[in-house]
Order: C-alpha cells, then structure tokens, then sequence
C-alpha cells in the first residue's frame, strides 16, 4: 500500500492550500526563483492555444447550433467510472503534486480528490449539473468553475442556462461562445465532437482556461488537461494514469464536506 492510501486509511486530513509546499521568503534567491516563476507562469498562460482574444466569432449559422448539440449529445456521461491521476500545481509561492480521484456517474456528475503525496488533502469538489459544492473547510482555488471542470473531463457542458450567440467551423475545428447568466461568457473549441480549450471570459480577454488532449488509448477521457488561471497564475496540470467502469457511488460522496468524507464508505481501506 502506498504512502497516501496508508494515510488516508487512518483518515483524511485536511491540508490548507497554502501547505502546499511554501516556497521560502527569507532568501534573495528563493525571492527572485517565485519572481521568475510568476514570469513563466504568465508566459504559458498568455501563449498556450494561440487564442486571440479580439476576434468576435459570428453568430451561429443553424448548422452551427445543431453540432453543438450533437456535440453535447457524444460526449455526456454513460456509465459510471473511477479516474486515477497525478497531479501538479504551481502558483508564484507556492506549488504541490500528488495522486487525485475522479469519480463520475450519469447524468451529471462528478467529484474531485486531490491528495498530496503525504495524504493530506489539497482539494475536495463535487459538481452535480452546474452546481459546484465544494467543503468550507477546503480551498477552492484549484478547482476550476462548472464548464471548464467539466472540459477537463472530456465532457461538452456550457451549462443548462448557457445561450449560445456565437460560433464558427473551420477545417474541422469548431468555435462556440456562451453567454451565461453571471457576468462573462465561455468559450470552447472542439475538434470533432472533442473539448480541446475551454476558456472563461471577462470583457473580451481570457481569464481562465482548460486545454485537454486527445483520450490515451481504449480511453473515452482526456490523457492530460491542464487547468490555468490567468489573472492569478495559477496552474493545475492532471495526467491521467487509470481508469476503471463501476457499477455506482454511494450518493453521499455528491455532497461533500470534510467530516462526510471521513464517513464516505467507499474511502475506507484507503480506496476511494
């Protein structure tokens, strides 16, 4: 049994995010290593997917809207399934990597554990629909809002209160923006009925987005997607390792909080 799953078999422990691995401050250099980190980290978030931020997309031909459908349609949730991966996450102070669960279950939804390598917990998140429910005694900045979280997973959901007003194809890569009833809208684009970049936007400019690869092989999810917030520069990068169909959840485990964890029948024995 590995280090975390012998921890989380004597019970979960939360671990407030700034645990996660606090770069010093009391030296120069540690100083100017947090400083160039920033740099870099804005760099990849400003480069990565070549988006250009002031190109408005047209509005949605019919046919545009009716593969937005279809779109919806391939790549919503079947059958139930348990996701092992690594992750990683790095801010300008602070950065932190270890094992994460993924469980999801038709129609919608989803729940997200990371743990540390020494079985802390980094974060806990349950999405049911468009709802994110995330425990009080947690952080929530490394889980990214409802259409991007579920991007990350390889599945197309702007939202049941997402209007589309614009979209556009060209040579097999489809565009499609969202305006949602908060402020902001999100973009995606999809190459064939597969989430390649979702991206939350404020005023015109990117603020937040997921990139996701194509699914390794035999798999329907995403062999890697990276999670970034551009305002903060913060950035969350998941690999998938595992995979494995289970017939159903307890439905205890869509509502999270940190002492129901600690009851959730399907964490015991340091499996979740």
């Amino acid at each position: 049994m590995s280090r975390t799953r012998d921890a989380r078999a004597g019970g979960l422990r939360a671990c407030p995010h700034r645990c996660l691995r606090r770069v010093p401050r009391r030296s120069l250099a540690t100083r100017r290593t947090a400083a160039a980190l920033g740099v870099v980290l804005a760099s990849a978030c400003a480069s990565s997917g070549s988006v250009d931020q002031t190109v408005q997309l047209p509005e949605p031909p019919a046919a545009i809207t009716a593969e937005a459908v279809r779109a919806e349609q391939a790549t919503r949730l079947t059958e139930a399934a348990r996701l092992v991966f690594a992750w990683r996450a790095q801010e300008p102070d602070f950065r932190g990597e270890g094992t994460g669960v993924a469980r999801i279950e038709p129609p919608a939804k989803a729940r997200l554990d990371l743990f540390l390598d020494n079985g802390e917990v980094a974060a806990i998140a349950a999405l049911v629909g468009d709802e994110l429910r995330i425990p009080a005694e947690l952080p929530s900045e490394l889980v990214p809002p409802p259409a991007l979280f579920w991007a990350a997973l390889g599945v197309f959901r702007p939202g049941d209160d997402a209007t589309l007003v614009a979209g556009r194809e060209d040579n097999g890569t489809m565009e499609l923006e969202y305006r949602l009833p908060t402020a902001g809208g999100v973009r995606f684009r999809l190459r064939g009925h597969a989430v390649a970049d979702a991206m939350v936007l404020d005023g015109g400019a990117v603020v937040q987005r997921v990139l996701a690869t194509e699914p390794g092989p035999g798999s329907d999810y995403p062999a890697e997607a990276t999670y970034r917030n551009l305002r903060d520069y913060r950035e969350l990068r998941l690999r998938l390792e595992t995979f494995e169909h289970v017939d159903s959840f307890p439905s205890n485990i869509w509502n999270p909080g940190l002492r129901g964890s600690r009851r959730d029948p399907a964490s015991r024995g340091g499996r979740l």
